[in-house]
């Protein structure tokens, strides 16, 4: 089974405009807005590719059960541990004369530790041999810096197949307990190893340091650029097809589904990378975090174009 982690849950709403300005009232704005947070992201992209998926994590209780009914809408399994308050909102705006797209988030809910340690009783309680777990986003206020590295630890002895998305000290933390894969975008290495990083190689480089830390699996994403990939001896520069995007947003997530389902199916290093690439491009071809189409992957990941560094 695969199972993703979201501790910081949230309710996204996207307005569409002609065109923003500040200081401005605007009314009668379409809009839609869905229960959100990276694992439930990429807990959508899995499930589209055909494999059942669960979500674990924290769920304010006035939206438990709008998160819940959502989820099981789409057969995505789901085990939430409530805790009180609201969800944090986060406000995407999508300018369409422009072309230009603004993102305000929230603050989540402030939690005492006492939270954190019952939470943890009930993760270990969820886990079980050889199971596969993605850790992906923020962290709650009031949690450790290093919650991902102590769930992680606990994967480790379960022989569990895990993966990293985070930033900040979530991802230095997490790292030391090395999971099996990791997936930094451009920033997050660079905030990570506290320099500026330029240029295929130098990123490259920056990778394969990762790698003799003892991570299998290094993917740093670079948006429309696609996504320099390691893995033991080899390195690749995967480059995402040409595509007319419709919306960013969950373009990261989408690609950590794809590697998530192409790595339980047992492909090869190249064939993962050709999978998350074309998950991440497929999502930007349509409105709202995590919607691709199972048949736009298989086509793209044709047209996604390998070459070693």
């Amino acid at each position: 089974m695969i199972f993703c982690s979201v501790l910081n849950p949230a309710i996204d709403v996207i307005y569409k405009i002609d065109e923003f300005r500040s200081g401005q009232t605007y009314t009668d704005i379409p809009h839609f807005s869905v229960p959100a947070g990276k694992g439930i992201n990429v807990a959508k992209v899995v499930k589209t590719l055909g494999e059942d998926v669960c979500v674990v994590g924290l769920t304010p209780e006035y939206d438990f059960k709008r998160i819940t009914d959502y989820l099981n809408l789409m057969q995505i399994g789901c085990h939430f541990f409530s805790i009180p308050g609201n969800s944090r909102v986060n406000t995407t705006v999508i300018e369409k004369n422009s072309g230009f797209i603004s993102h305000i988030s929230s603050k989540g809910l402030t939690l005492p530790m006492r939270i954190q340690i019952e939470f943890m009783q009930f993760f270990g309680q969820l886990t079980s041999k050889d199971d596969m777990w993605c850790f992906s986003g923020s962290i709650p206020q009031g949690f450790e810096s290093d919650i991902y590295s102590q769930m992680l630890k606990i994967c480790n002895d379960k022989c569990n197949t895990t993966l990293l998305d985070c930033r900040d000290d979530a991802l230095k933390f997490g790292v030391r307990a090395k999971p099996v894969m990791i997936k930094p975008n451009l920033a997050e290495l660079e905030n990570y190893f506290d320099e500026q990083i330029q240029g295929v190689h130098h990123i490259a480089l920056k990778g394969k340091r990762l790698i003799d830390a003892g991570i299998k699996y290094v993917f740093i994403s670079l948006g429309a650029d696609g996504l320099i990939a390691l893995h033991e001896n080899e390195c690749l520069l995967c480059c995402a097809p040409q595509i007319k995007t419709v919306d960013t947003v969950g373009c990261g997530d989408a690609l950590v589904g794809g590697l998530l389902v192409s790595k339980y199916r047992k492909f090869s290093f190249s064939e993962m990378c050709r999978m998350a690439v074309a998950c991440g491009t497929s999502n930007a071809m349509h409105e709202g975090p995590g919607e691709i189409t199972r048949n736009e992957v298989w086509q793209l990941m044709e047209d996604v174009q390998i070459t070693a560094v």
